[in-house]
């Protein structure tokens, strides 16, 4: 009896450090316009459901205001825990464009649990366009 008492606290702490790593994101989906005004930026995961410290990858949309394919552009993609102050423990690239508007960015993963912002960088024809897509894991 005596050593099931003294392995229930450290049997606690590990299930609680695996809940930690294994938390759900809300949504898998994120969709914010640009600014300037003109684009429609939307992010699926191709993880679902997310989960800490797990590398994936994500597709972008990009359709501008009357829902029509943008195609062309330069992505890069920024982002972190503003309340935290640190930004993405990895460098996502956007690797290849898939037709129909859509973009495979690779390489992402997010270390903990919280609010993350996602900061978009879009260059396409001379202009740039900045768009912020929130998650909360």
């Amino acid at each position: 009896m005596n050593i099931l008492l003294h392995l229930l606290p450290k049997t606690l702490t590990v299930a609680a450090l695996l809940t930690c790593l294994l938390v759900p994101a809300a949504a898998a989906e994120l969709s914010a316009p640009s600014s300037p005004a003109g684009l429609r930026v939307t992010m699926q995961s191709q993880l679902s459901p997310l989960a800490i410290n797990q590398m994936h990858s994500w597709e972008i949309l990009l359709q501008d205001i009357d829902g029509n394919a943008v195609a062309d552009a330069e992505i890069e993609v920024r982002g972190g825990m503003p309340v935290h102050n640190h930004g993405l423990a990895t460098q996502p690239q956007v690797t290849r464009y898939l037709g129909e508007g859509r973009y495979l960015l690779q390489g992402m993963r997010f270390h903990m649990a919280g609010a993350w912002e996602l900061r978009l960088l879009i260059n396409l024809n001379g202009t740039t366009y900045r768009s912020v897509l929130n998650l909360e894991l």
